[in-house]
């Protein structure tokens, strides 16, 4: 199994680049696009002139210089841009681990929201709430969890549907690799922090684009991850979202129901 992906067919390469020495490094191409396997590649700075290594006589004859040192901030506006290229390069050519890290971040801005909205439906007296901080307040951890059971609800609908269809669809299937794809690609939940900057806690409106952005982020992930069509990425993650709806819907229904 070839262990690195080209960001601009999606198959399998053997390396970035190649390093013959002294700082001299040549990016690879792809053996079937003949395309530089993955542009944003980061090299350790050196003298540009080192780059200056013209490619075979049957490729293009160009330099290799131009995304060799391509800055992660680039990377990521090309990401926020929805370009396949820069997603095959975090997810599959990438060793991000934080994954994990950026959940809990993504789970405690779904809490506050959450919080949010319970507190600004709540019509009861409100002298007992203005009692200590608010992030003591019982019901944010509530919402914490309830978010928390709200993403292992999609994340154990995704592995129950990529199991089931492993056979058909998906024979290579890495639910590690799918779980950091889909974790990775909610960093949109992120929005939520300039939502409560401008105090746009309870905008359907924002809220709404927010989780669309989400929603096409995961589709792509999807999509790259799992070397598949868009509408069928789109359908995964659209009918786990509608599982995890469910599930919230039915949570807080219990939880605050009236007796």
């Amino acid at each position: 199994m070839k262990k690195y992906t080209c960001i601009e067919c999606g198959r399998g390469a053997e390396e970035l680049y190649r390093d013959f020495g002294g700082g001299n490094l040549k990016i690879s191409h792809c053996d079937h696009c003949e395309q530089v396997v993955d542009k944003y590649v980061e090299f350790d700075p050196v003298p540009m002139s080192n780059y200056l290594v013209s490619l075979p006589q049957d490729q293009c004859e160009q330099v290799v210089d131009k995304y060799v040192e391509f800055d992660p901030v680039l990377v990521l506006l090309d990401a926020l841009l929805h370009k396949p290229q820069a997603y095959r390069h975090i997810l599959l050519n990438s060793d991000i681990q934080f994954h994990w890290r950026l959940s809990v971040i993504c789970l405690l801005c779904d809490a506050y929201i959450k919080w949010a909205q319970l507190k600004s439906a709540d019509t009861t007296d409100s002298q007992q709430h203005q009692l200590g901080f608010y992030a003591l307040e019982w019901d944010f951890y509530l919402m914490f969890l309830l978010a928390t059971v709200e993403l292992a609800v999609f994340l154990g609908c995704c592995m129950l549907l990529l199991w089931v269809s492993r056979e058909v669809l998906f024979p290579d299937v890495s639910f590690s690799s799918v779980v950091r794809a889909l974790l990775l690609s909610s960093f949109g939940k992120l929005l939520v922090i300039p939502a409560v900057i401008w105090g746009e806690t309870n905008s359907t409106v924002y809220l709404g684009l927010t989780r669309m952005f989400v929603f096409t982020c995961n589709s792509l992930a999807m999509r790259v991850t799992l070397g598949t069509r868009q509408d069928v990425s789109c359908g995964l993650v659209a009918v786990c979202l509608l599982v995890q709806y469910l599930t919230s819907l039915s949570l807080h229904n219990l939880l605050y129901s009236p007796t």
